[in-house]
């Protein structure tokens, strides 16, 4: 069964978790630190793959059937975002979706350092 890891509205406690349905929770981990973090129009968060430089950033990952994630989860993505392979911090790999390239279209601010889309909603 495919992994997905969530790192925005989808997870535990957020609007969209109702998409995951009955997917199993199985990790509270952080990606490797190779990413940068962005609010995508304030709205969700993108993920950025940039190698050196980057950082860890907080989400879950959750064991989805393809049905779950072609039927429900994918279609309600943001047009802004595509599913990618990401590398977790045990360097496992794992689905995720992350930021359109190119993305400099999009408005976006940088959030890495806050490290979490849950600590950038706390902030107000």
């Amino acid at each position: 069964m495919p992994r997905m890891f969530l790192n925005g509205t989808a997870m535990r406690g957020g609007e969209l978790h109702h998409l995951v349905g009955d997917s199993e929770l199985v990790a509270e981990t952080t990606t490797a630190p190779r990413y940068r973090f962005y609010a995508v129009e304030g709205a969700y968060p993108g993920l950025v793959d940039v190698g050196e430089g980057g950082a860890a950033i907080a989400g879950e990952v959750y064991e989805m059937t393809y049905e779950q994630l072609r039927e429900v989860l994918l279609p309600s993505e943001p047009a802004g975002l595509e599913l990618g392979v990401i590398e977790l911090a045990d360097g496992s790999g794992s689905l995720a979706m992350v930021l359109r390239r190119p993305h400099t279209e999009l408005p976006t601010e940088d959030i890495t350092e806050l490290g979490s889309w849950r600590a950038y909603r706390a902030r107000g």
